[in-house]
């Protein structure tokens, strides 16, 4: 791919957007020591939920 290419349209590319990715920002309070992180899989205390609470959460939106 050259210059030129980048600059035309999509469809002229053959090129087909599926989708755009929404990552919102995470501030980052408390963390985890690498080593527990390591043990509960996510360096995030707030993420660390049981597998009970996920799929409460997933399943039933509570």
């Amino acid at each position: 791919m050259n210059n030129c290419d980048m600059m035309k349209p999509d469809a002229e590319k053959g090129v087909r957007r599926v989708g755009y990715a929404y990552v919102p920002v995470q501030r980052i309070g408390k963390v985890y020591t690498p080593s527990k992180a390591l043990m509960q899989g996510t360096v995030f205390p707030e993420l660390d939920i049981g597998i009970d609470e996920y799929l409460r959460g997933l399943w039933n939106g509570k």
